[in-house]
């Protein structure tokens, strides 16, 4: 059997699946297009802790189930931001922060792989892993409890929420580049 094809590996690019449905529904501006939104982002959230969770079950977790997971979170999460961007809830400038940060971190830990010193599980991923999902879901949850789609992003608390999500991201750059930096010009 193809190891690209296990069970995890398939829910993990079906949630990648999910993000840019997220972004035409965001862009479809009505009430009931929120909703569906906001349930396939609480789908999406919950596949992202039950492939990792299957694959260990199985026995089936390995390196390209990894670089899969991460991957797709990649894709969803820039779709749904993207997204944010589009509708006017997220400033251009915000959404690069979060755009360079996941192709520059997956460059990053490829480069330190290739130094054998593999990324671990930092910090500032289990940061990033928090607060992206939980970004989307309040600030899709505001959305639908207030006047429109375009109020969340025009409140205080909606900035700040997508301020935390944007300072996540650049922890997590930041984190992983210093790492590498400080792991290639050790003294040998």
């Amino acid at each position: 059997m193809n190891k690209l094809f296990t069970t995890p590996n398939l829910v993990s690019l079906g949630r990648a699946l999910l993000g840019p449905l997220v972004l035409m529904l965001l862009l479809a501006d009505s009430f009931y297009a929120l909703l569906l939104a906001l349930v396939i982002v609480s789908i999406a959230i919950a596949s992202d802790f039950f492939d990792g969770h299957l694959a260990r079950r199985n026995e089936s977790a390995d390196e390209l189930g990894r670089y899969v997971d991460g991957a797709c979170d990649v894709i969803f999460n820039l779709g749904v931001f993207l997204g944010f961007l589009a509708i006017g809830w997220l400033p251009a400038s915000w959404f690069l922060a979060i755009y360079f940060t996941e192709i520059i971190v997956p460059y990053a830990g490829a480069f330190s792989k290739q130094i054998g010193q593999p990324f671990e599980i930092r910090w500032s991923t289990k940061l990033k892993m928090v607060i992206h999902p939980a970004a989307q879901f309040v600030m899709l949850v505001m959305a639908l409890t207030m006047t429109g789609p375009t109020a969340a992003g025009d409140t205080m608390l909606g900035i700040a929420i997508l301020g935390a999500a944007v300072l996540a991201s650049v922890a997590f750059l930041v984190d992983h580049v210093v790492l590498v930096f400080l792991r290639t010009t050790r003294p040998v």
